[in-house]
């Protein structure tokens, strides 16, 4: 395994307030640390604001933005960090996540999409970055995957998630395990259901973990953010924090483990293919930074995050709905396999008196209602038989009552054979191999008569 905790932060910030939006930005990152992440995730622009507008060409912006990141980066030691500020390449401006590790900048991700509709109008100041990699204050700039001592890390910025040809794609393909995403996503009413439905689209499309920060409250302009978070793996969410929050900040934490995601992409062989094609892997720079170490996170927190119900859902609405179409499922492939494969007289099963074959037998009385498309499903009855293996060691009365009363309530035939004399023979044969009967454990006879049972 390898556990890796990552934070997600909502953060409430005010357009041009430098030193208010770093303290909040420090305070987050100070409570990261506490909580033992590896790696932290911040909102789009969170070191300035988003809501600048034509302010992002006044002079003091992307500096100070620049300040404020290097001014954080000594806090950042033992975890990574993700901020959003603005970043100035001669006459175009950018709209950046700069990662932090081990208190110095490591690389910059640019934002590639740039929404220009509804609300937004991110292409009156903002430039593009169309790929490849570039160089900005003697750090790497463009389309990077980070190699941290835990795992491999990319990152997007907000519009990039949306869009059809996301740049994180490419990234993954070329071996980022994490994607790392900063937004400023205005508020409105279940939005978050929305941006919960993308984020763990994209983790099960792309095989990823992906983490989501969003901004938080109004920065002093016309829009509402959110908040939010989200931690997703392609088995689903790890983590949600929770939106509207009135706070400075919020943090939301999960645990990952990494080894899963690396398991999945050996399993796909879509995934395998399309990385050895090296689908848009060319202009990708892997960054390596390989100092500090690497601790797991504790193996007992990963599995008290796992949900009580294990793979099927929490709610009991939506249980119940799983648990009715999975039923649903075994019926119709049961039905199928009996009238395709044209040899099967009748369904026959063996009831033990417990709640296994009990299923198997409902089971087999609904397809057996369903032959012929349920234009016979009254005479579903001659067409399914059980029967209860009794042994004189390990069956009773009472299970044998109670297959006997599942039987007879389901309207079909019930029938009682011994196999005695069967696990006897398995019994002497075992004896035969292993030099002696005494030498047959308990757990060996019990096993013997099951075989003979199957």
């Amino acid at each position: 395994m390898r556990l890796i905790r990552i934070g997600v932060a909502s953060v409430s910030v005010k357009v041009g307030d430098f030193d208010g939006n770093g303290a909040r930005l420090r305070a987050v990152i100070e409570a990261a640390l506490e909580k033992g992440c590896h790696l932290l995730v911040t909102p789009e622009l969170a070191t300035c604001g988003y809501s600048l507008e034509d302010r992002i060409w006044w002079p003091d912006i992307a500096q100070q933005s620049w300040g404020s990141i290097e001014d954080l980066a000594p806090l950042c030691k033992g975890m990574a960090v993700f901020i959003g500020l603005p970043v100035r390449m001669d006459a175009l401006m950018y709209n950046a996540s700069a990662l932090i590790y081990e208190g110095s900048v490591r690389g910059l991700i640019l934002k590639r999409h740039l929404p220009t509709y509804s609300i937004f109008y991110e292409g009156r100041n903002w430039a593009p970055w169309l790929g490849g990699v570039t160089e900005h204050r003697g750090v790497p700039a463009g389309d990077l995957v980070f190699r941290l001592p835990f795992g491999n890390v990319t990152g997007e910025i907000c519009e990039d998630l949306w869009a059809a040809d996301s740049p994180a794609r490419g990234r993954v393909l070329a071996g980022a395990e994490i994607v790392c995403n900063g937004s400023a996503s205005p508020f409105t009413p279940l939005k978050s259901v929305q941006r919960r439905r993308l984020v763990q689209g994209v983790a099960e499309h792309l095989a990823c973990v992906y983490a989501y920060a969003n901004l938080v409250g109004c920065d002093s302009s016309r829009l509402v953010f959110d908040g939010g978070g989200f931690i997703a793996t392609p088995d689903g969410i790890v983590a949600e924090g929770k939106p509207l929050t009135r706070g400075p900040w919020a943090l939301t934490t999960g645990d990952v483990d990494l080894e899963d995601v690396v398991r999945l992409r050996a399993e796909n062989s879509t995934w395998r293919e399309d990385a050895v094609r090296g689908v848009a892997r060319e202009g990708v720079l892997f960054v390596e930074v390989t100092e500090g170490g690497y601790t797991p996170s504790p193996l007992a927190d990963y599995v008290a995050q796992m949900p009580a119900h294990f793979f099927m859902p929490s709610d009991e609405a939506e249980r119940e709905a799983f648990l009715d179409e999975l039923f649903d499922g075994l019926v119709l492939g049961l039905r199928d396999y009996f009238e395709k494969v044209g040899v099967f007289r009748r369904f026959l099963v063996a009831l033990s008196g417990g709640r296994d074959s009990a299923l198997c037998l409902l089971l087999a009385v609904h397809a057996a209602k369903a032959l012929g498309g349920g234009r016979e499903a009254e005479r579903y009855a001659e067409r399914v038989s059980t029967v209860y293996l009794a042994h004189k060691d390990y069956s009773s009365g009472a299970t044998q009552s109670v297959a006997r009363a599942l039987a007879e309530e389901l309207g079909v035939a019930f029938q009682v054979v011994s196999i005695g004399e069967e696990a006897e023979l398995a019994l002497a044969k075992a004896a035969e191999l292993v030099g002696g009967e005494e030498k047959v454990t308990a757990i060996a006879r019990q096993n013997l008569q099951a075989r003979v049972r199957g």
